[in-house]
């Protein structure tokens, strides 16, 4: 896949710590799913040299918006998304994060645990948006990994989400377990 093999060899080379999220993270965690996007974190600040490196490698910055820039390229079913953040949320997440090889390339993907939590923040900030694709993907994350409400997603909820996300989830893995 083109966009892998940009975002794995020419971001790194040229210093940028990029992360592997969304779909194909769910994806590689265990839970297949159908996704039109391959979605990427980096840290703000690195916008402009991953600007550079994929317009070179043929992509169109279509768009910016407040915490994400959409790429595309002619004759690529899927588009390329790019969550910025923070220095430190990117360090945090690089600790735990899993070297694994998606589709021939070598990239980050966020550790179970730190994937679902992204998740659960997704769903907390906009429910109505996201109910179905993050609330799907962390009901059943936590059932192929036989995770525990309480212990387990309780604690995320309380620190990225609210009462409420824990509730929605709760519900839904309680609905796969039957």
């Amino acid at each position: 896949m083109t966009i892998l093999k940009v975002v794995s060899r020419q971001l790194p080379a040229a210093g940028v710590d990029c992360i592997l999220i969304g779909g194909f993270a769910v994806n590689y965690h265990g839970y297949t799913r159908n996704t039109l996007d391959v979605d990427f974190m980096i840290v703000a600040q690195q916008l402009d040299a991953v600007r550079k490196i994929m317009t070179h490698a043929g992509f169109t910055n279509v768009a910016i918006d407040e915490n994400v820039a959409f790429f595309s390229a002619p004759g690529l079913p899927l588009r390329v998304d790019f969550l910025r953040v923070d220095g430190d949320t990117m360090r945090k997440l690089l600790i735990n994060a899993i070297n694994a090889s998606v589709h021939g390339c070598e990239v980050k993907v966020p550790a179970l645990m730190d994937l679902i939590a992204m998740k659960i923040f997704a769903l907390s900030r906009d429910v109505a948006r996201r109910m179905g694709k993050d609330l799907p993907d962390i009901a059943y994350l936590s059932v192929l990994h036989n995770l525990d409400l309480e212990s387990d997603i309780r604690p995320l909820c309380n620190r990225f989400g609210t009462g409420k996300t824990y509730d929605l989830i709760r519900r839904q893995v309680e609905a796969l377990r039957t």
